[in-house]
């Protein structure tokens, strides 16, 4: 009998994998997918200027699409019952102009975790990255007004809402917006052009907003290292308390757990995860994997290490236990979600980062789409 994963912990919380949208693209746009890529990485290239004394900058290769089939998609279908795109809900890939949506990705993520009886989240309205140029500028390519610019998001949130709302169990409404330097709002000096034009006040009318237009989807604000940075678990706390005492419809925490095989402790992670259930909140955990490297200093990443048996059987563990303690939270009522980054090793992000040309094995199931001890020691 084939085992399930999300079927072992449907007592618990759902079990919900990133989805990369290639696994719902046909073999032509997939090509002309990168064949775009390649041509802004030349005119990249061709404008790029280095700062004066910059050493020379070796540029790297575009990236290719895997060769052979790729797994991932009948995993899933079967193993997971919640769903996220990974990159095509982002806002630069939907909100193309004023009065310009591209739905195709989107509504083809709709269709997929209908036909599979998956709920589906949305990644994500409002994020300081991969929003797209236009829309901080006015015809003539000058910063636009603050009412231009709420004005256009409102727009966003609400065609959106009208759309998917419906569709969509938990919405990402703003994501990394604590800053790593102080850990309170990140503003236009730490690259947030939402917070530079609008002010701080752009979060709580975000959450408003899409409370309007999200009525029945839990509503997040979403960040990663929470679990790991005691100050920026604190920085959150103090933004989502005062969101609350203003009256801001903020719901939920997202937890994105980027971590690795060793730190953080549980025992961190159960003080965090606490520590936002105490203001009354839902937890949930957004962006998952267990890296095979500690990459303490993202200067120095590790050098790639050999995915042993031995190292396999350590991650298992880790995962493990990483499960049990979202199973202990889950009955205090506190954790509703746990949403993996990528489901095998071969397509996930932490290929190549933060170390070029090094690949990583964060995942439940290997590049063939193998279930990993991991896996095994999830469902046994």
């Amino acid at each position: 009998m084939e085992k399930i994963l999300f079927e072992s912990y449907k007592d618990y919380f759902k079990v919900g994998a990133a989805v990369s949208g290639f696994l719902l693209m046909s073999k032509e746009e997939i090509d002309e997918h990168f064949k775009q890529m390649a041509i802004r990485m030349e005119e990249f290239k061709k404008n790029f200027k280095a700062p004066p004394g910059a050493p020379q900058f070796k540029f790297p290769e575009p990236p290719k699409f895997p060769e052979g089939p790729l797994p991932d998609y009948d995993l899933a279908k079967k193993q997971f019952n919640l769903i996220v795109a990974e990159n095509d809900t982002k806002m630069d890939a939907v909100y193309l102009g004023e009065d310009n949506f591209n739905f195709k990705m989107a509504d083809r993520y709709v269709k997929f975790a209908k036909e599979n009886n998956q709920s589906l989240r949305w990644h994500t309205l409002v994020w300081h990255n991969q929003s797209p140029r236009w829309i901080f500028k006015d015809k003539d390519g000058n910063k636009v007004s603050k009412e231009v610019l709420e004005e256009r998001l409102k727009k966003y949130i609400f065609t959106i809402g009208k759309r998917y709302s419906d569709d969509i169990c938990s919405v990402d409404v703003v994501n990394e917006c604590i800053s790593d330097k102080n850990f309170v709002l990140r503003d236009g000096a730490d690259r947030s052009m939402w917070y530079d034009i609008i002010g701080p006040e752009y979060v709580d009318k975000a959450f408003f907003w899409a409370k309007e237009a999200f009525p029945k989807s839990n509503l997040v604000i979403n960040d990663y290292n929470l679990e790991m940075i005691e100050g920026k678990r604190q920085g959150m706390y103090n933004l989502v308390k005062g969101m609350l005492e203003r009256g801001v419809p903020v719901d939920t925490v997202g937890l994105q757990m980027h971590i690795n095989y060793e730190n953080p402790s549980i025992e961190e992670i159960e003080k965090t995860i606490e520590l936002y259930g105490s203001l009354g909140l839902n937890v949930i955990v957004t962006e998952m994997e267990v890296s095979a490297y500690l990459d303490k200093d993202f200067q120095k990443p590790d050098p790639r290490r050999e995915y042993t048996k031995e190292f396999l059987d350590l991650q298992a563990e880790r995962y493990y236990k990483l499960f049990e303690c979202f199973k202990k939270e889950a009955k205090a009522g506190i954790l509703k979600d746990v949403v993996l980054w990528g489901i095998t090793d071969r397509l996930s992000w932490k290929n190549n980062f933060p170390s070029p040309g090094r690949t990583d094995a964060p995942l439940l199931f290997d590049n063939d789409g193998k279930p990993k001890p991991a896996f095994d020691r999830l469902v046994r």
